[in-house]
């Protein structure tokens, strides 16, 4: 008779297997190791007879095509994509929506007659204004979703959760795939920098019958950052009461933290509840544990008092040892982490006591990850594919060349391309930090590199649609590309919601708030400069 599946055996087994198998086939029988659940954390080796009257197949598990990192990347670069593509369109319908339809009537479709919001204005016909530009609306709603979206280390919780608006125990605090999607896909792509920059170069250059607007572009600049920084922060106020209500005993914590904090004292946020509420002395209740046990984890915090304020050269060393043992689960450390708790006098085998006590038992680091969702490859693509297939179906049968036909073929046209802009923004977003000259390291330069591709993009499609359109009528495919790539690929190439997170969390450095308005200059400068160069160059000059 023959097992259905067969289990691993050990690596001694492997390394033996050519003997196993000659022996295999001239004998009755064989035994072969099964690891079987043991015993507080151990596991159990028994043995299984298996009676045949011929060799044992065995099989050989096929290698995944792909490897874990590089699916991984695959399926975040899906659901981003999926997610700039609703961010895209959502800011396109957002500019109908406020001043689209105002300034062209007749255009958009899906709008009743009387019902648009004439708000917005994009400075480039014969309207006098565009202070509040076309994609105003779209970058304070991105805004405040970035907002919403902060962890609760952004928001100096006494805990570290991705999202702080949640439940600490809710399973969405696990996707982590869906909340880089959100944030860099759907917010980045909902808020744009480049619309934002080229509607104020236009301004002050004017365009149609209206004269230069300089100093309405100045003012345009102002308030669209004012609004952006006071929508995110907006965003962050209410995911801070969210979690208040919603987390009564972290809220209680919270409030105990505040003058542990003024002592002088480092808050180890990563830390599950009781080690963190016990080993900071706060004055709340506290869960139920053996006395014995408990008397276990004083020692250790008795003996790591001192290591435990802010500015203690030791004070790194202790919260590795505590990561490891407390929030890894670890029950061994590093030797040289032995040898520095030994030198200063920590109590580590107080503390190993209470790890044998509480997560002895326990066969896993993180009761969340148990209903974490699992995301597939072949799922996220096929999502991807799908989606693709419905949006160049609908190009390709929307082909009328009448005011709502182009409209809504430019909008999907747009979504089409929007993730290649995402996309990229993503990508350089990971050189952030990493600027060679020292004294200007602490810049976003990969931020501010996706912000000026952006501009530059946008602003030539701009000036070339402009030219084309003095030179004569042109088909959709030409017109409709260069607004797929200054609506789609620009504005989601650059962003405003990443940019006001970054410069909210250098106004919170207690050391160098200045660095926020050097980055929000440098960014408006730079943009404004080269824009205003490009566009003066195709339009007035080629």
């Amino acid at each position: 008779f023959f097992l259905n599946e067969i289990e691993r055996s050990t690596a001694k087994m492997a390394q033996d297997s050519s003997t196993d198998m000659e022996e295999a086939s001239s004998s009755n029988y064989h035994s072969l190791p099964e690891e079987t659940a043991g015993t507080k954390g151990g596991v159990g080796i028994e043995s299984r007879t298996l009676f045949h009257d011929e060799p044992a197949s065995v099989s050989v598990e096929q290698a995944p095509l792909f490897s874990a990192s590089l699916e991984a990347t695959l399926i975040t670069v899906c659901y981003m994509s999926l997610a700039s593509m609703l961010g895209s369109f959502l800011r396109i319908i957002l500019a109908q929506l406020f001043g689209e339809e105002c300034k062209n009537p007749g255009t958009v479709g899906w709008l009743a007659a009387a019902s648009p919001l004439c708000v917005t204005n994009d400075g480039v016909v014969s309207q006098v204004g565009g202070i509040v530009f076309a994609d105003f609306p779209a970058n304070m709603l991105g805004s405040f979703f970035m907002g919403m979206m902060l962890s609760g280390d952004r928001l100096l919780l006494p805990i570290s959760i991705p999202i702080a608006f949640l439940d600490k125990d809710h399973a969405f605090q696990q996707w982590d795939v869906i909340h880089l999607a959100i944030r860099t896909g759907f917010c980045g792509s909902l808020t744009t920098f480049s619309s934002w920059n080229s509607d104020m170069v236009v301004m002050m250059f004017g365009a149609g019958n209206t004269h230069s607007q300089v100093a309405r572009a100045v003012f345009g600049y102002l308030i669209g950052m004012e609004t952006s920084m006071g929508s995110f922060v907006f965003g962050s106020k209410v995911a801070w009461w969210i979690h208040r209500n919603i987390n009564p005993d972290l809220a209680k914590e919270a409030d105990a933290i505040i003058q542990r904090k003024e002592e002088g004292v480092y808050i180890h946020n990563q830390l599950p509840d009781f080690e963190r509420r016990f080993l900071l002395d706060l004055v709340m209740e506290l869960e139920s544990h053996d006395e014995k046990a408990v008397s276990q984890l004083e020692l250790w915090r008795q003996s790591t008092i001192e290591a435990r304020r802010v500015g203690n050269a030791n004070l790194s060393n202790l919260i590795d040892i505590e990561t490891c043992i407390l929030v890894h689960r670890e029950h061994l450390v590093s030797p040289e982490l032995e040898e520095i708790a030994q030198a200063n006098g920590w109590n580590l085998n107080a503390l190993l006591k209470w790890f044998q006590y509480k997560y002895a038992d326990q066969t896993t680091i993180d009761p969340l990850l148990m209903d974490a969702k699992k995301f597939t490859l072949k799922g996220a693509l096929l999502c991807l594919f799908v989606v693709y297939v419905l949006l160049f179906w609908g190009l390709a049968v929307i082909n009328s060349d009448d005011s709502y036909s182009i409209t809504y073929r430019t909008m999907i046209f747009a979504a089409i391309v929007a993730p290649s802009g995402a996309l990229l923004r993503w990508q350089l977003g990971k050189y952030n930090g990493t600027f060679r000259w020292e004294l200007w390291s602490w810049i976003p330069v990969g931020t501010l590199t996706a912000n000026i591709l952006g501009c530059i993009v946008s602003i030539v499609a701009i000036a070339t649609e402009l030219r084309l359109n003095q030179d004569g009528d042109f088909s959709f495919w030409v017109i409709g590309t260069l607004r797929a790539i200054k609506i789609g690929f620009a504005g989601s190439l650059t962003t405003v919601s990443t940019f006001v997170s970054e410069v909210s969390l250098f106004m919170k450095s207690p050391m160098l708030p200045y660095r926020a308005y050097l980055y929000i200059l440098l960014t408006l400068a730079s943009c404004n400069a080269i824009g205003t160069l490009l566009y003066a160059t195709i339009v007035y000059i080629i």
